[in-house]
């Protein structure tokens, strides 16, 4: 079962950001983590919204991402750490 969440702004945190919307992103992270859920996917198909859909197992990362990258759409793929930050996974 996914925790599935849409808005309308994405947050990269390459970009020099605002600091609240960081640690809006944290806590977001850290509560998926403490519900069970491992692994973050960041989710902008060809039309729509982008969304973030939270997932507990590689194997359910796995069947919600393929069919929006076989549809032409982009999916980033993120490990949840502890302490609320991101680690990128590849496919």
């Amino acid at each position: 079962m996914a925790l599935s969440l849409r808005y309308g702004n994405s947050i990269d945190y390459r970009e020099e950001t605002n600091r609240q919307a960081i640690v809006f992103e944290s806590r977001l992270n850290k509560l998926a983590l403490e519900y069970g859920y491992k692994y973050r996917l960041d989710i902008q198909g060809r039309s729509g919204l982008p969304r973030i859909e939270f997932v507990p197992t590689l194997r359910e990362a796995r069947f919600v991402g393929m069919p929006v990258r076989r549809s032409g759409g982009h999916v980033a793929f993120f490990k949840i750490n502890l302490d609320g930050t991101l680690k990128r996974h590849q496919w």
